[in-house]
């Protein structure tokens, strides 16, 4: 994940406060198609078709996925124990009304002045935001950095080559610590 090298390298030094974002892409999608009319049964079997979606959607649907991906921002961030951070989280299920000029959104936060704690809550973010502004199966990740004001990361969709490409940065990205000496 863009959004962790993020957190583990460039952001280092910065007083990051908190981090939110959309981290998974399939909730993305999904809250898109049932904002564009379509139930969320068919909007949930087209991101299964589309290969966006896994075969048990589960995690996304419930914010699994995305406190997964948040605890372990939140680890590089502030050195939190990902086994032991506690996720609260609010399925994609009743949707509720979104304001004219808003999308909703499922948004995984974490506040460093709540040790331990990430939640993924359903949100409906201002169409010109970063979160937003997403479409379809594309992510973003803001930190507040305090008095160096905000930086996020976008872009990236889910997909089984965005998967596997990402596999392999990865890989070459622990290989290349490892024979360099950099930990």
């Amino acid at each position: 994940m863009p959004a962790g090298d993020l957190a583990r390298s460039v952001l280092r030094g910065f007083d990051v406060d908190e981090v939110a974002g959309c981290v998974n892409g399939t909730a993305t999608f999904v809250l898109d198609r049932v904002a564009d009319g379509a139930d969320l049964a068919e909007a949930v079997a087209e991101a299964q078709r589309a290969g966006i979606a896994e075969a048990d959607p589960s995690q996304d649907l419930s914010g699994g996925d995305a406190a997964t991906k948040l605890r372990l921002i939140s680890a590089l961030l502030w050195g939190w124990d990902p086994a032991r951070t506690r996720a609260e989280t609010e399925p994609i299920a009743q949707l509720p009304d979104v304001p004219a000029g808003h999308r909703l959104r499922q948004v995984a936060r974490a506040r460093r002045d709540e040790p331990g704690v990430v939640r993924v809550v359903l949100s409906a973010e201002p169409e010109g935001s970063p979160l937003g502004s997403l479409r379809g199966p594309e992510k973003a990740v803001r930190y507040d950095c305090g008095e160096a004001g905000q930086v996020t990361v976008s872009g990236g969709r889910s997909s089984p080559r965005g998967a596997a490409l990402a596999m392999i940065k990865d890989t070459l990205g622990a290989v290349l610590e490892a024979t360099t000496g950099f930990r």
